[in-house]
């Protein structure tokens, strides 16, 4: 696999939501409605949060699946979907923004940074809520179970990650479970409601969840190197939120196991002083090194390959061969 041969991540990304654009801004009408009609004081907050457009990578995987079926989907049943994925996503990062204490999302100030914490955890909470309207009429009573399924476990995931925050001896089988709850599974909650959708049977809707379950854990994976500026371009963050915010992640676990006690107790005295100027990126450096960051991104496109092999099952058409083009460009993703 060298993805560098390919078009990027961005590139490909572009194409492939052309190729599902009149769901996606169907979608954009329902959310849009659903802010109009939000009561006082929380429609015009939400009209803010949902002006600024996100790449709605998780709501493309939906529509390509749920378009790869015999018999075409229904435009409204897509977008209402697409809109339930996209407003709990949304509402998921006005909460870890919070937690993160961010304040920078998509070029433009957070919600908590904008109207505070007590207001932004309500709005949070609201948009929330709203995800689940979104598909309450669904004629796959599915679906919903889905969608609720997987705000549990992006809630739980953060949970777990806020009840290791600080443990440098974090295992990596905890990590895999906290990325697991708190990216893939919303990723693989999109690829099922798209297989639903389609009409798949039980056991390839499941092999779609595999999939976003796999393309959900490499993009945290890569998420976590871009914080080290790994790759990145454009990033619409700042780097080292991860590091200031005492979070272990994939690079840093790789590097604890591949040193000497010593190397492990000096870094991690590094890791307290992350903020001071110029510690960032000595530790960087040190990771670097030990090729910590080489390891991740092999882990990383494993997962890609392992989604790949998965897809490669689905009904050969259109918008499954877009979808694995989708797969194997995110190895590149640089923001």
């Amino acid at each position: 696999m060298n993805p560098a041969e390919h078009p990027s991540f961005q590139a490909v990304l572009s194409t492939v939501r052309g190729q599902v654009q009149n769901y996606l801004d169907k979608s954009d009408e329902v959310i849009a409605e659903v802010a109009r009609t939000a009561p006082a004081g929380v429609s015009e907050r939400m009209t803010k949060l949902i002006a600024r457009k996100g790449k709605k990578i998780r709501s493309t995987i939906l529509a390509l699946i749920a378009t790869s079926g015999e018999t075409p989907a229904g435009e409204s049943r897509i977008a209402h979907a697409c809109a339930g994925i996209e407003l709990l996503h949304l509402a998921s990062l006005v909460h870890d923004d919070i937690i993160d204490e961010t304040t920078m999302r998509r070029g433009e100030r957070t919600a908590h940074v904008e109207w505070g914490n007590k207001v932004a955890v309500l709005i949070g909470d609201y948009i929330l809520s709203q995800a689940m309207r979104c598909v309450i009429d669904e004629e796959s009573r599915e679906i919903p179970l889905i969608l609720s399924s997987a705000a549990n476990s992006l809630i739980v995931g953060e949970i777990s990650e806020l009840d290791h925050t600080g443990n440098m001896n974090l295992p990596l089988a905890d990590y895999n479970a906290i990325i697991k709850g708190k990216t893939a599974a919303l990723v693989e909650a999109s690829a099922k409601i798209g297989a639903t959708i389609a009409g798949f049977d039980a056991e390839r809707i499941e092999a779609c969840g595999k999939i976003g379950t796999h393309f959900g854990l490499a993009f945290q994976i890569i998420d976590d190197l871009l914080d080290y500026g790994i790759g990145a371009t454009n990033l619409d963050k700042a780097k080292f939120t991860d590091i200031s915010n005492g979070l272990v992640t994939l690079p840093l676990i790789y590097y604890f196991e591949s040193v000497s006690t010593e190397e492990k107790a000096s870094l991690q005295a590094l890791l307290k002083r992350a903020a001071d100027p110029g510690i960032a990126e000595e530790i960087c450096k040190r990771l670097e090194e030990a090729k910590a960051f080489d390891k991740a991104k092999e882990t990383a496109l494993q997962h890609i390959a392992d989604a790949m092999e998965i897809a490669d099952t689905l009904p050969m058409r259109e918008h499954t061969s877009s979808l694995k083009s989708f797969l194997y460009a995110m190895a590149e993703r640089g923001n």
